[in-house]
C-alpha cells in the first residue's frame, strides 16, 4: 500500500459524473432542494446476474482484515462464491454497503440460488441508520433505472433493492418447485430404488473446487432440462426464507413518499423481524438487523436529549434485544455498533465501553468500526482515545481508498464515514486542548476538501462543504487572531458558502479580542449576509443545517462584540442566548458547535466577578463535556476567586487540580490552558 500522503481521494472514474447534470433528478418541483443536491453514487460494470457477465469484474477483496466472524449456515454456497459472501456480510456490518452489495453480486455469479445474497444484496441498497427518510427515499429513487444493469445504477438504489428481494422470494419458489419436479419423478420411478440425499452445502465455508464448479455453471438441470437430486439446490430454510419475505416488505415498492415510509414499509418490516426474532433469538444477524429495524424508525433521535428519557418503547426494546445477544455474541460487529449508537444518547452512554474493546482491536481495516468508540470517549473525558482511534480510522480508510477507489474515493457513498473520522478527531483534539494534533488533521482535510475539488464535484457541497472549515474552528479555539486575519476567502463564496461564512465569524471574533470592534462589527456584518443566503438552509454538517450553526455564530460574534464595547449586559444576554441556540442543535456527534460558547460566557462572566453564574455555567459544561480542561481551569479559577470571599472549596479546588493536571500529562496535550476561551485576555 502506498502511504497516506499518496493517497488519492478521487476515483477518476469519469463515468461517475454522468448524473450529474441529469434533468431527471433535479426537475420535480416538489423535491426539497437539499435533496436534489445529494450525489448520484454510481459505479459501472456489466450485470452479474447474467452467467460471466461480472467474471471480469469481481471485487478484490484479498488481503481486507475484517475479522473472521462468518454466518454458520447459508444456504447454497460453496467455494469462492461463500468467500464473496463472507466478505459481503462482514462488509455490510462494517457499514462499507457499496463494497458489500458488491461482493454479493460477485457471490451470485458463483453461486445463483443463495437466496440470502439476493436480500442482503437489497438490504445494502436501503435505509439504515445513518441514512433513512426524506434523505434516502428523494435520492435513491430513479425509475428511469428499473431496467438497468445493477452495476450502472447509482448507490444507493431503490430499483435495485426491489429487483433483488424479488429475486429472493422468487428464488425460494423455484427451488422448492424443483424439488417438487424431481421428487414426482422419482416417485414414477418406484420406491424400492435408492436415491441420492441432496447435496448440503449450508453448513461449511470451504473452498472445494468441484463445488464451486458446480455453483457457477448456473443451473441445476442438465442439458436435457432434467434434475438429478445430487445436483439439487437445497431448500431455503425457514429462518432464511422468513428474513427474506421481512426484507421484501422493506424494498417492495419503490418511489414511496418518504412521510409514508415508516408506517407502510419501515414498521411492518420491524413487525416482521420481531416475529423471526422471537422464534430464532439466538441468531445473530437476526437480532442484528431486528436491533437496526428499530433504531431505524427513531434514528438519531432514540431519547430525549439532554434527559437521556427514550422517546418510544422502540428504544427499551432495542436495548433488551442488543444487550441479550451481546452475552453470547459479545465480538459481533454490527451489535457493538449499534448499541454504541444506542448508548451515545442516553444517560449511561459508559455502558457501551465494554462493547466498544471489540470495535477497537478486532477488525482493523474497518475504519468506521474504529472509529465508533470515540462517539463513547468524548462522552466520558476520554479525548485521547478519541484522537488515537479515530486517527487509526483514518489509517485503515485510506487503505480502503487505496485499495477500492470505487466504493471509497470521494463521490462513493462511504466518504462521508471517512470525513466524519477527521471530524471528530479534530473535535476530540479541540475538546482536549490538543493544538498540534487538531491543526495537523485539520489542514489534511482541508486539503482533501479544497475549492478546486468542489469546482469538480459540485453537487458534493451539498453535504461535505462544512467540513471544510475545520481549519479555521482549530485557531478560534487555541486564539490564532493574527492567523485568522491573515485568511484569504474562497475565490468563490457560493461555492464555498460555509468556509466563507466562517472565515467572517473567527474574523470578528479575531478583531474584537484584539480591541478593533469597529472592524468586528464589519466582518459579522459580512458574516449575517452570508448566512442569509437560502443555500444556507440546504447544507448540512451530518444532522444539522448549516443556516442554523451559524446563526449561532453570529451571535456569538456579535456578544464578544458588545462585551468589548463595554456593553457587558448586552454582551452576557446574547452569549447566554447563544448557548441556548448551541444546546439546541440536532442531536450529533461531534456536536455542531465545535468549541462549547459555555466557555466563552463562563470565562467572560468570570472576568466581570459574576461568580455564582460562571460556576453554574462552567459545571453545567463538564456535565457535557467531562474532564475538559478549558471548564476545568475556568471552574477552578471561579471557585478560588470564591473561597477568597465567601467559601472554603479547599477539596474541591484540589480535585479539579488533580484532574487537569492528568489531562495535561497525556500525550497529545501541547497546549498551556491559561483560561476558559482564548477570547478571555487580549493577549492569549
Amino acid at each position: 500500500m502506498e502511504s497516506s500522503s499518496e493517497v488519492s481521494y478521487d476515483n477518476h472514474n469519469p463515468n461517475r459524473n454522468r448524473n450529474h447534470n441529469n434533468s431527471n433528478s433535479n426537475s420535480a418541483t416538489n423535491e426539497s432542494p437539499i435533496v436534489k443536491c445529494l450525489p448520484r453514487w454510481n459505479y459501472v460494470g456489466p450485470n452479474p446476474v447474467k452467467k460471466d457477465a461480472y467474471l471480469h469484474h469481481l471485487p478484490n477483496i484479498e488481503g481486507i482484515d475484517l475479522g473472521d466472524y462468518v454466518r454458520r449456515e447459508v444456504t447454497n454456497v460453496d467455494g469462492m462464491g461463500r468467500e464473496y459472501f463472507d466478505a459481503g456480510l462482514r462488509l455490510m456490518l462494517c457499514y462499507q454497503h457499496e463494497m458489500a452489495a458488491r461482493c454479493f453480486l460477485a457471490c451470485l455469479q458463483m453461486s445463483e440460488h443463495c437466496a440470502l445474497a439476493h436480500g442482503l444484496l437489497a438490504l445494502c441498497h436501503s435505509p439504515n441508520y445513518n441514512f433513512k427518510g426524506e434523505a434516502y427515499y428523494e435520492s435513491a429513487h430513479h425509475p428511469e433505472e428499473q431496467d438497468v444493469q445493477d452495476l450502472l445504477c447509482v448507490f444507493p438504489s431503490q430499483q435495485v433493492a426491489d429487483r433483488h428481494s424479488k429475486m429472493a422470494i422468487e428464488k425460494i419458489e423455484e427451488i422448492k418447485k424443483l424439488h417438487k419436479k424431481t421428487s414426482s419423478r422419482s416417485n414414477k420411478r418406484g420406491r424400492g430404488k435408492n436415491r441420492s440425499k441432496s447435496r448440503s452445502n449450508s453448513n461449511n465455508n470451504n473452498n472445494n473446487d468441484d463445488n464451486s464448479k458446480n455453483n457457477s455453471n448456473g443451473n441445476a438441470a442438465n442439458e436435457n432440462g432434467i434434475v438429478h437430486e445430487a445436483d439439487l439446490p437445497q431448500l431455503i430454510p425457514d429462518v432464511e426464507a422468513q428474513f427474506l419475505v421481512a426484507i421484501r416488505i422493506l424494498t417492495g415498492q419503490p418511489g414511496l413518499e418518504h412521510s409514508l415510509s415508516v408506517d407502510i414499509v419501515g414498521r411492518p418490516y420491524a413487525h416482521a423481524m420481531r416475529k423471526i426474532y422471537e422464534k430464532y433469538p439466538d441468531d445473530s444477524e437476526v437480532a442484528y438487523f431486528f436491533a437496526e429495524s428499530l433504531m431505524v424508525l427513531n434514528a438519531w433521535q432514540l431519547f430525549e436529549f439532554p434527559t437521556g428519557k427514550p422517546v418510544s418503547p422502540d428504544v427499551n426494546e432495542t436495548r433488551t434485544v442488543l444487550e441479550k445477544a451481546l452475552l453470547v455474541h459479545k465480538d459481533h460487529a454490527g451489535l457493538c455498533h449499534m448499541y454504541v449508537h444506542l448508548s451515545e444518547m442516553s444517560a449511561y452512554p459508559e455502558k457501551a465501553l465494554d462493547a466498544c474493546l471489540p470495535l477497537r482491536h478486532k477488525f482493523p481495516h474497518a475504519g468506521h468500526l474504529i472509529h465508533m468508540p470515540t462517539h463513547i470517549d468524548v462522552l466520558v473525558g476520554d479525548y485521547e482515545s478519541c484522537v488515537e482511534y479515530n486517527c487509526k480510522a483514518i489509517l485503515a480508510d485510506e487503505r480502503s481508498i487505496y485499495t477500492s477507489p470505487g466504493t471509497a474515493g470521494i463521490e462513493s457513498f462511504y466518504f462521508g464515514y471517512i470525513v466524519h473520522n477527521y471530524h471528530m478527531a479534530v473535535y476530540g483534539s479541540i475538546l482536549g486542548g490538543f493544538e498540534k494534533k487538531a491543526m495537523e488533521l485539520a489542514d489534511k482535510l482541508t486539503k482533501i476538501l479544497s475549492e478546486q475539488m468542489f469546482e469538480g464535484y459540485p453537487d458534493l457541497t451539498a453535504y461535505l462543504e462544512s467540513y471544510s472549515a475545520l481549519d479555521i474552528h482549530v485557531m478560534i479555539r487555541f486564539g490564532r487572531w493574527e492567523r485568522i486575519l491573515k485568511l484569504d476567502p474562497p475565490k468563490n463564496k457560493a461555492l464555498m458558502l460555509f468556509r466563507a461564512a466562517t472565515i467572517k465569524y473567527a474574523q470578528a471574533l479575531a478583531y474584537a479580542s484584539l480591541g478593533r470592534t469597529e472592524e468586528a462589527k464589519r466582518e459579522a456584518n459580512n458574516l449575517d449576509s452570508l448566512r442569509g443566503d437560502p443555500e444556507a438552509e440546504f447544507r448540512i454538517l451530518h444532522n444539522n443545517s448549516v443556516a442554523n450553526l451559524l446563526s449561532a455564530d453570529s451571535c456569538m460574534a456579535q456578544g464578544e462584540i458588545a462585551y468589548r464595547d463595554g456593553n457587558y449586559d448586552e454582551a452576557f444576554q446574547l452569549l447566554r442566548k447563544a448557548v441556548h441556540m448551541q444546546d439546541n442543535l440536532n442531536f450529533d456527534e461531534p456536536w455542531g458547535k465545535m468549541q462549547p460558547i459555555r466557555h466563552a460566557l463562563g470565562g467572560l462572566l468570570l472576568e466581570q466577578n459574576h461568580l455564582e453564574e460562571a460556576e453554574s455555567v462552567f459545571r453545567k459544561d463538564l456535565e457535557f463535556h467531562p474532564l475538559n480542561p478549558w471548564a476545568m481551569v475556568g471552574l477552578i479559577e471561579t471557585l478560588k476567586k470564591k473561597e477568597q470571599s465567601c467559601c472554603s472549596t479547599t477539596a474541591e479546588i484540589k480535585d479539579l487540580e488533580d484532574k487537569l493536571r492528568q489531562q495535561r500529562q497525556t500525550k497529545l496535550a501541547d497546549f498551556e490552558i491559561k483560561v476558559a476561551c482564548a477570547c478571555c485576555t487580549k493577549d492569549a
